[in-house]
């Protein structure tokens, strides 16, 4: 089979030279063809649903989701500020200008109109507190009822106040009922009263905020303006009191990839700078899963062109310093490039387009691509060096030197190869173009570059190649060798210790399924996403649950809420109050009692001398009743409740009396007017507000806002769930525990975060495995190539070598795989073991350790460092998962240089001296019979 492949080589090599010029014709041809592919058909996506199976459950359930409710993940405006209002102004502004952006975006959420509530907002109090409002209530309707010519002020209070306190009513067991209601009320409306005398500022009632939750918040002793104040806040997407707040929209139908995303985030970005002129103090920025993945797809395609420009510009420097000449090298870069043609049109004619994975394999072409000229054209100037005709050298090269390419280029492409036998279609997709690739390299070094050789050098002349090649030829000197086997056993015994300490520190390397960490992190969107995630917010990433109708997605609401690992939840059954019936009965039962109550909000006058005199009275009567009190708490349950009364009421009564004493008349009477009004004032709008009530129904869905019920509700019926995570589900730990707990309620969940549970230990069970079959697959080839197990034992070791010295640098230094690097797994197997079989390929030729004596061991130095070149050039990208994968890739290449140009001959030096021991020792023992006989 070797003397086949051999044979085979050299024939075509024959015929390529026969008819060089039709070869060069025919390739010129096809790279025309491919640059005009290349200008009409070039595409690289970033749609993640193109990089999944189609019939795979989970992208099914993500499908479904979107074909239901016709969107895809949100844009996401982050506005910060210390102003809540600036805030809101700056949101509706947003969400305005967005709005014109139509049709590439859709269902704007900005400001919700909430207004039909308004009626129905007494049935989100819990039942406690509704009853709480029909007890307090009772005492002010008695009295209003009872006398209708009294009004709702401070004098009227104060001389209510004074008959509750007469000992005969006390004393009665039974007007505790009426009494312990009217005196929390009343002590409150005495600290309001001191606080207004003393000017201090009015208390801010503070309720956390949070999207479309309006249960459970204690509205019982707010003021009518404090409750709209809660509903408007509620209409914003607002959080931390209103300093942040959140816009979003859906991008628009067939807007949600490719270029019109990219255009919609550009139109997006130039709205935010504009209105951030308007609103300097302001800090308003973009986020959500479309930027992220655009912005990455940018990022990617920026760093992976630059990396390639960057590759090509070093890689031709050092082929042309090597060799010290312009021709060749030249030559071999013009293949390389039509190579790369040839490689970038074939995915646009069968896959029709590059992903953000496989677009990373020009850089890695370039580097690995050249590696198969730098060895023919270096053992093809050995050859025409040594006294050969041009086709001789030719042949020479391509019959041994050939093989050797055709091994390693084949281990290449059938590492990349094996990363098809995986569910992962954008993995399936790189494996094709990149093991394609370095099938168009491996077959233009192998046919057009003898080709354009021959063609070429035939027209110079024989001697004057001759010549050149003389001068182009370098080998080490003698005493590079001396020191690079000065002590192979000594430098074997090194590595077997550095590969032991390796060997200890693999188990550090761990995996980092955060896929933000892969991101630019001076990126905006990535920093207003971890600011979300910081925030009350917890970002804007949330599981989705589709339910058939209400009942369905209530029952699974509450099974979702109750998890450990849930935040919050929200779909139309959290938004619509709770136990409505029984609510409306209390509510329906406080407007009875309202119905028929005289209720007047206008101004009224305060009689500041009664008032003074009820304070004085009220005052005396309390620090009397406190010493009484006192004396009686040992043996009667009720004075001890009286002492309680009474050590909240003097404090305050002592604070007023003493603001009356002090102020001036006039200062007095006006201070006494506002008090009046913001207690009572507001007092008698907060009755007409209860009275205001509707109880005919609860809160339906014609209530709800338009952007809610486009948001939760599907033109079929179907309602979403968003399940909102606790922890940052961007971390591996906190998204295991979240998708193993959702599933459990609903085992079809979606989003996000079950998509990156899936679909990254996806990727990482594919690269492993599309690791273990490329050594498989190398494995076999090398045993056909050489067929023989010493040589391909040896071919093998500096590979095993170098991926345990790699993986044991990656623990040592706390560099772990994550979903970019990881595909250096099979890369790092078909990239380096190609040096191994250079290496062995030369000395089971010659039996000559000292590689640096042939062309062999300047070319694989050469085609080394292009390769870790090309590599290396990743390392200037700002998108994190190139540069860890440039990172990676470059020390692994490194290792493999070394295990193959240096550590490998050690073993061949001692062969071969063992083999002349045992030659000498074949040759003596003749001659020593000989004399013994004689």
């Amino acid at each position: 089979m070797k003397k086949n492949l051999e044979n085979f080589l050299a024939w075509l090599l024959h015929k390529t030279c026969l008819h060089c010029r039709i070869v060069i014709l025919l390739f010129l041809g096809l790279t025309g063809l491919s640059i005009w592919i290349l200008s009409t058909q070039f595409k690289v996506i970033n749609d993640t649903n193109a990089l999944i199976r189609k019939d795979s459950p989970i992208h099914k359930y993500y499908l479904e989701y979107r074909k239901e409710f016709g969107v895809a993940e949100d844009y996401v405006v982050v506005i910060h500020g210390d102003d809540p209002e600036e805030n809101k102004k700056a949101a509706l502004e947003v969400g305005k200008k967005l709005r014109e952006l139509a049709p590439l975006v859709q269902n704007v959420r900005d400001r919700l109109d909430l207004s039909k509530l308004e009626t129905h907002l007494l049935l989100y109090l819990s039942i406690d507190d509704l009853k709480k409002i029909d007890s307090e209530i009772d005492g002010y309707v008695k009295a209003l009822k009872e006398q209708p010519e009294i009004k709702l002020d401070l004098n009227t209070v104060l001389n209510q106040a004074n008959e509750k306190f007469q000992e005969s009513y006390l004393r009665k067991h039974e007007n505790w009922k009426e009494f312990i209601p009217f005196i929390d009320r009343f002590i409150s409306i005495l600290n309001q009263l001191a606080d207004q005398l003393e000017q201090k500022p009015n208390y801010q009632v503070k309720v956390q905020k949070s999207s479309l939750q309006l249960q459970d918040k204690d509205m019982s002793n707010l003021k009518v303006e404090d409750i709209r104040s809660i509903l408007e806040d509620h209409e914003f997407l607002s959080f931390e009191d209103g300093k942040l707040v959140l816009v979003t929209a859906s991008p628009g139908k067939g807007a949600s990839d490719g270029q019109k995303r990219t255009e919609t985030i550009k139109k997006i970005r130039q709205i935010i700078a504009d209105i951030g002129m308007e609103y300097p103090s302001l800090s308003i920025g973009l986020t959500g899963e479309p930027v992220l993945e655009d912005d990455q797809l940018q990022e990617s395609s920026k760093d992976s062109l630059n990396s390639a420009l960057l590759a090509f510009s070093l890689v031709s420097f050092l082929f042309f310093i090597s060799y010290r000449e312009i021709l060749r090298p030249a030559i071999g870069l013009i293949v390389l490039a039509m190579a790369l043609c040839w490689s970038l049109a074939f995915p646009m004619v069968t896959i029709g387009h590059l992903n953000i994975i496989s677009e990373a394999f020009v850089a890695m072409v370039i580097g690995m691509g050249i590696d198969f000229s730098i060895q023919f054209m270096s053992r093809y100037e050995e050859e025409i060096s040594g006294g050969k005709t041009i086709l001789e050298a030719l042949k020479t090269t391509s019959k041994h030197t050939g093989a050797a390419i055709f091994t390693g280029g084949c281990t290449t492409a059938i590492a990349f190869f094996t990363m098809c036998f995986n569910d992962f279609i954008g993995l399936q997709e790189f494996g094709i173009v990149a093991g394609f690739g370095i099938l168009f390299c491996l077959l233009s070094s192998l046919t057009l570059l003898p080709a354009m050789y021959f063609w070429i050098d035939s027209k110079i002349g024989l001697n004057r190649i001759r010549q050149s090649t003389i001068k182009t030829t370098w080998t080490t000197p003698q005493w590079f060798n001396t020191v690079l086997f000065f002590s192979p056993r000594g430098t074997l015994t090194l590595a077997s210790l550095a590969t032991v300490f390796f060997a200890f520190m693999i188990p550090k390397v761990g995996f980092d399924y955060n896929l933000l960490n892969l991101q630019n992190q001076n990126l905006d969107c990535v920093q207003r996403e971890l600011e979300l995630l910081n925030s009350p917010s917890r970002g804007m990433i949330s599981a989705l649950s589709v339910a058939n109708n209400e009942e369905e997605a209530k029952k699974r609401a509450k099974a979702f809420e109750a998890l450990p690992s849930v935040a919050e939840v929200r779909t139309l059954t959290t938004i619509f109050p709770e136990q409505q019936e029984e609510k409306l009965q209390i509510i329906r039962n406080i407007v009875d009692k309202l119905k028929d109550v005289p209720l007047d909000s206008s101004k009224k006058e305060v009689n500041a001398d009664r008032l003074k005199k009820d304070i004085d009275d009220l005052l005396q009567k309390s620090e009397e009743g406190y010493k009484t009190a006192q004396k009686f708490v040992a043996i009667a349950p009720q004075a001890k409740e009286a002492v309680d009364i009474f050590s909240k009421l003097i404090p305050a009564l002592s604070r007023i009396q003493k603001q009356m004493n002090k102020l001036p008349k006039t200062e007095l009477n006006k201070r006494l007017s506002r008090a009046q009004f913001e207690i009572f004032g507001t007092m008698e709008s907060g009755l007409l507000w209860l009275r205001s009530q509707d109880t005919s129904r609860g809160v339906t869905k014609d209530d709800l806002p338009k952007e809610v019920l486009e948001r939760f509700l599907s033109p079929h019926g179907k309602i979403l769930i968003e399940i909102i995570p606790k922890e940052n589900v961007w971390e591996r730990k906190a998204d295991v525990q979240f998708v193993n707990d959702i599933r459990k309620v609903d085992p079809k969940v979606t989003g996000t975060p079950v998509q990156n549970y899936e679909y990254i230990e996806l990727l990482r069970k594919s690269y492993t495995e599309a690791a273990q079959w490329a050594f498989v697959a190398i494995v076999i080839l090398i045993v056909l190539r050489f067929q023989n197990l010493l040589y391909s034992i040896l071919a093998l070791f500096p590979l095993v070598l170098a991926a345990i010295w790699t993986l044991g640098w990656m623990g040592f230094f706390s560099i772990p795989f994550n979903p970019a690097n990881i595909i250096t797994l099979p890369l790092a197997i078909g990239a380096g073991v190609a040096y191994g079989i250079y290496t062995v390929d030369r000395y089971s030729e010659d039996g000559n350790a000292q590689l640096f004596s042939t062309s062999t061991g300047k070319a694989i130095l050469v085609s080394g460092l292009t390769a870790v070149i090309g590599f290396a050039s990743l390392l200037i990208s700002s998108y994190q998962g190139l540069y860890s994968l440039g990172l990676v890739m470059t020390i692994a290449i490194s290792f493999c240089l070394i295990t193959s140009l240096i550590i490998l001959p050690q073993v061949f030096y001692l062969m071969s001296n063992k083999k002349k021991k045992d030659n000498e020792l074949t040759i003596d023992l003749p001659a020593e019979e000989t004399l013994a006989n004689k």
